[in-house]
């Protein structure tokens, strides 16, 4: 029997020790939609979601990821997952309901330890009369022509302490593993999954992470429509003084055109257009092995990373851990990818 219980990143909780500004770089630089607030938390969308919400904005004291939530591909979906997650440590429990979206099963990962959720029912976005598109009926509203135009969320990538053991998880519940990179034969230090591959190659994508801690994040990532948009956004960012951190170039591995900045909370955002879709239900996990070129790096331009791009948030506290974390990350990351790029996505 073939099972589809996922049918696609619906959003991702980002933390923020400066939510107010990091709300205004959103809407004014990023170019986002505000939907609500409730709380500690704004809910924001691309100009072109039909969900109520793909990013929400909470205030905490260190950048990261909250929660990561999934829309199920069938109404029925959210208690299958409950009923496979039950009686194990990634059992978290029902929630009701939350803004945007109604009755929730979350659960965490088991190595990388990120809270999830699942769910069918939600709030579709309504514009008022004067944003709907009066031409293009299946947008949820007209082009909004504010920053970037950041038009839906895309993935999101997290570190985890056993990527093989967190790979087998998510592939329990439906997800395909679409494609890793090996420091050595059967050491993967980046993956890529999916839950459908209509958009990308992957929602969801995993490095290693040696710091002793879970929870981690890396980035999230969002899409415009086209390559020359990536380009227009490194314009639009360095006029309103956000510094590009990486790219514009190309990843190797789904050749998507990639751009990376800091928003003001501190947290990395990836904008990023183009690539090849997946559409195989039975394509089988490339492999690629890093000491014969990094197929993560930019196939254009020969971007280099920066010193610093493999470092995921929270950072571990005290001098100690962080010098911990430095030596044991660049021994173990940097040198797999040397002065190649883009070894995390």
């Amino acid at each position: 029997m073939s099972e589809i219980l996922l049918s696609q990143l619906a959003h991702v909780e980002l933390i923020s020790p400066k939510p107010a500004e990091t709300v205004e770089w959103m809407k004014e630089v990023f170019g986002l939609e505000e939907t609500t607030r409730e709380g500690q938390s704004v809910y924001l969308r691309g100009w072109a979601e039909w969900l109520h919400s793909s990013l929400i904005i909470t205030e905490g004291r260190e950048p990261g990821v909250g929660r990561i939530g999934w829309r199920t591909y069938g109404p029925q979906d959210p208690e299958i997952v409950a009923e496979r997650l039950a009686d194990t440590e990634e059992a978290v429990g029902w929630v009701d309901d939350w803004t945007g979206h109604g009755a929730t099963y979350q659960y965490r990962a088991p190595h990388g330890r990120h809270l999830h959720e699942v769910f069918w029912d939600v709030d579709r976005y309504q514009a008022p009369p004067e944003q709907q598109d009066p031409v293009i009926k299946n947008r949820p509203q007209r082009f909004s022509g504010k920053g970037i135009g950041a038009r839906y969320l895309d993935h999101v990538t997290m570190p985890t302490q056993n990527m093989r053991g967190d790979i087998d998880f998510y592939k329990r519940l439906g997800a395909r593993h679409t494609a890793q990179t090996e420091a050595e034969p059967g050491f993967e230090v980046f993956s890529t999954l999916t839950c459908n591959g209509i958009r990308s190659t992957h929602d969801l994508a995993l490095v290693p992470d040696f710091s002793g801690m879970t929870g981690r994040a890396h980035h999230i990532a969002f899409r415009v429509d086209q390559r020359l948009d990536v380009e227009r956004a490194a314009e639009v960012f360095l006029a309103h003084d956000t510094p590009i951190e990486f790219g514009p170039g190309v990843h190797g591995i789904d050749e998507i055109t990639y751009l990376y900045v800091r928003e003001p909370g501190g947290f990395r955002m990836e904008i990023n257009a183009g690539g090849w879709v997946n559409t195989m239900p039975d394509w089988e996990t490339t492999t690629y092995q890093a000491a014969g070129g990094n197929p993560g790096q930019s196939i254009w331009r020969n971007v280099d990373a920066p010193e610093g791009f493999h470092e995921s948030w929270p950072l571990p506290a005290g001098e100690a851990a962080e010098k911990q974390n430095a030596a044991v990350a660049g021994e173990n990351v940097r040198d797999f990818f040397g002065d190649q790029a883009g070894g995390s996505r």
